[in-house]
């Protein structure tokens, strides 16, 4: 008998990824455990390429034939936002394993029937909450818990793309709320939520929220596009109806602030997450474009506070036996991250048990805190959560 087979659905830019991370890391548990089975996509060619790049077996052109396929017995859903709950909840009724791109799902509504199907359902399962895994975001968590900084104050968390920029990108399906949702905030946004809630708990309600559409419609391309890329344009164009900024303003159940801010219009800024956590005894920055350290302060018993740098290494947390260089001076960037979630997942697997770092429900949890930060730049009122 064949080892259940891993595919992956959506053969893009993040497809890529998780392609990436199962063909580093499935070998560990062995050929009888894991197998590289199928990458599916309605574009055959992508599909044909990706496979042949990261070492799957075959290509399917429908979803629904790689769900229903008894051979596969764990997924990734990496597929456009509105796509994801359906898929994902087909995979768990199916009883497959299964890792959700973020966001789960276009709202917390449909993102919570998720959460209750994953609670029922056989297989592992989780959301992809890959910026968990940076050693420094792992290393500040634990100084939290442990007091080092003292008791919570605030927390901004800003991620800063800027793929959407240039006004003559061709419009997709990113640009509209009913088929991406909120723009920036679901797109990158839900990594900030996420690591505010990661960092200091849960949200008790946004205070506060706005939203900015800068780039206000855009040209339709002639052909088929993928990621965010350029192609040739036609002369039609439709309206960009999702935000290309936001920000929102958070009131934590531990009494603490936060802040969170996404866009994609942000030029220069790459694809850059920073996070700055200040409580009553010291403070933590670090931010994606410096990946070799983190800063830390803490405040002394005499004379004044001063940054020190902090190793970004594969020491903190203990995964320096999955780093390929595992020195503590060797920094550890996006690809490796992206690994180490899939590792963890694949492990869940392996031991028989739920993946608690980035599970369904924080999915439904964040997609609450987005829900209320879209609602609240609406109405200009603050919104509890849940």
């Amino acid at each position: 008998m064949t080892a259940p087979g891993i595919a992956v659905i959506g053969a893009g830019m993040i497809g890529a990824a998780h392609a990436a991370g199962y063909r580093q890391y499935a070998p560990r548990f062995g050929a009888e455990r894991f197998r590289l089975a199928t990458v599916c996509d309605m574009n055959g060619n992508m599909a044909g390429k990706m496979a042949a790049d990261w070492g799957f077996a075959a290509t399917a052109s429908d979803w629904r034939e790689v769900i229903a396929d008894p051979e596969i017995g764990t997924v990734s859903v990496c597929l456009p936002n509105f796509l994801h709950a359906e898929v994902t909840q087909a995979a768990l009724e199916a009883g497959k394993n299964v890792l959700c791109e973020k966001p789960l799902a276009l709202s917390a509504e449909a993102a919570g029937k998720l959460a209750l199907a994953a609670a029922n359902a056989p297989g592992v399962s989780g959301t992809v909450f890959n910026y968990r895994r940076i050693p420094a975001m792992a290393d500040i968590k634990r100084r939290l818990e442990a007091g080092e900084l003292g008791r919570p104050v605030q927390i901004a968390v800003s991620f800063q793309c800027d793929y959407a920029a240039d006004p003559l990108l061709p419009h997709s399906w990113r640009y509209e709320f009913a088929k991406a949702g909120p723009g920036a905030l679901l797109d990158v946004g839900t990594h900030a939520a996420d690591m505010a809630r990661f960092l200091f708990g849960e949200v008790a309600e946004v205070v506060g929220a706005i939203s900015t559409i800068s780039v206000p419609e855009r040209r339709l391309p002639l052909g088929a596009t993928t990621g965010h890329g350029h192609a040739e344009l036609s002369d039609e164009t439709a309206a960009v109806d999702n935000d290309d900024v936001m920000s929102g303003l958070l009131r934590f159940a531990n009494g603490a602030q936060g802040f969170v801010s996404a866009s994609r219009v942000a030029v220069g800024s790459g694809n850059c997450m920073t996070v700055e956590v200040l409580g009553t005894k010291g403070t933590a920055r670090y931010s994606t474009a410096l990946p070799s350290h983190y800063e830390l302060a803490i405040l002394p018993e005499s004379g004044p506070a001063e940054f020190r740098k902090v190793p970004n290494r594969p020491a903190t947390p203990a995964i320096g036996r999955l780093a390929p260089v595992p020195h503590d001076n060797v920094a550890i960037g996006y690809a490796e991250v992206f690994g180490y979630m899939i590792h963890e997942f694949l492990s869940a697997i392996h031991e028989g048990r739920r993946l608690e770092n980035g599970s369904i429900e924080d999915g439904w949890r964040v997609a609450q805190i987005l829900d209320a930060i879209q609602a609240a730049s609406v109405s200009n009122a603050p919104v509890r959560i849940g």
